[in-house]
């Protein structure tokens, strides 16, 4: 197992270990088209929920290996997702060298002025994303012998564009995915590669949309939201905006159990999505959004700003995650934002039985992340 890397077998198990629960999908690859097999989803208290799975490694693997016997899943290779807000993700660019060795090198030291931890106490992943034909044809621009990393980084100016690369860097810390093997050992799953959360999501809602779009994923807890560009993740942030928030408030106000108040909510999507709801937004939904939209408006602003970026402007939206369903936060947005903006289909690229669409409709937002995972070979 490798972190970021890939398999080729013919079906593959998405695991989502996220802060309310675990959700699974299990995809198959049919003659290059990915077909929904099996899935599940398990929830947990919030006093539960965050960090506390992985806390006891071996109780998460216990109920993932439950969740995939009651799901009937076939294979046993598995693919899991690194949390946005646990991991190290940033653009840089180097010179060209034609020396690999001498180009990990100063991949490295710029990633030792900007990691959060020492180099030795991560695993690293390196994208390219400046094609490879082109650099070969610049090739009279590329320093052949570099021996000093930290000059070579120095000579990269604006006014040279030809002479460096942008490489996109994702990194971990050796302890994190430790207890992701740990968990998939005690589930008896063969933990075949980890992937990143912001790489699944735009694997199952913007597959090979090149445009800039952003994804914003709002969860129980935590919003993930992401800037891509050409399908590669320019900004990556996670926020401590979350849907459990109007939980608690509607539990308090309406003197519920926790699990009556979170049904409630889900009701009132739906109530809103079949225009059952009269109004504009909630006003109980109005603490939880203009936060939200502050977070969306930086995100925007740090993209627009970045250096390397091609495309400064993002062109829509694109919702998911299991609060993505709140009553009117589309029609919000898209009148406070004055943008495109809907809520993703992660099924919209995958092969399902149709009598199961009334119930994927509902539970699509949650699944986008294991949905994403297991369409890694598709």
């Amino acid at each position: 197992m490798g972190l970021f890397g890939g398999s080729k077998n013919q079906s593959l198990l998405g695991v989502d270990i996220g802060s309310s629960g675990i959700k699974i999908v299990e995809i198959s690859n049919v003659k290059g088209r990915a077909k929904l097999m099996t899935y599940g989803y398990t929830e947990i208290p919030s006093s539960e929920g965050g960090d506390v799975l992985f806390e006891n490694t071996k109780q998460a693997g216990s109920l993932l290996a439950d969740m995939v016997k009651q799901s009937g899943v076939q294979t046993n290779n598995a693919m899991a997702a690194l949390p946005v807000s646990k991991i190290f993700s940033t653009i840089i660019s180097v010179p060209k060298v034609t020396d690999k060795k001498h180009l990990k090198s100063i991949i490295d030291v710029e990633i030792e002025k900007l990691a959060p931890l020492p180099l030795s106490e991560m695993i690293t992943y390196t994208t390219f994303l400046d094609d490879k034909k082109n650099n070969k044809k610049d090739s009279k621009n590329v320093d052949h012998k570099i021996k000093d990393p930290k000059k070579a980084v120095e000579k990269v100016v604006k006014g040279e564009k030809k002479k460096y690369i942008r490489v996109l860097v994702t990194g971990a810390s050796k302890t994190l995915v430790q207890k992701y093997i740990e968990i998939f050992k005690y589930a008896k799953l063969e933990l075949s590669a980890i992937d990143t959360e912001a790489f699944a999501l735009i694997r199952s809602l913007i597959g090979k949309d090149k445009s800039s779009i952003m994804i914003i994923d709002i969860g129980s807890k935590k919003s993930n939201i992401i800037v891509v560009e050409k399908g590669v993740p320019f900004v990556s942030r996670s926020v401590n905006i979350g849907g459990d928030s109007i939980t608690d408030k509607l539990k308090d106000q309406m003197k519920l159990e926790y699990s009556e108040a979170e049904r409630f909510k889900r009701d009132l999507g739906q109530m809103a999505a079949s225009s059952d709801l009269p109004g504009g937004l909630p006003n109980i939904l109005e603490p939880f959004m203009q936060p939200l939209v502050n977070e969306i408006r930086y995100a925007m602003k740090l993209h627009s700003n970045m250096e390397l970026s091609e495309q400064k402007n993002v062109e829509k939206i694109v919702l998911t995650g299991g609060s993505s369903h709140l009553p009117r936060i589309v029609e919000y947005l898209t009148e406070i934002l004055n943008m495109n903006i809907y809520i993703g289909d992660p099924f919209a690229r995958i092969e399902y039985p149709k009598d199961l669409s009334g119930v994927l409709d509902e539970i699509g937002p949650r699944l986008s992340l294991s949905i994403g995972l297991g369409m890694r070979d598709s």
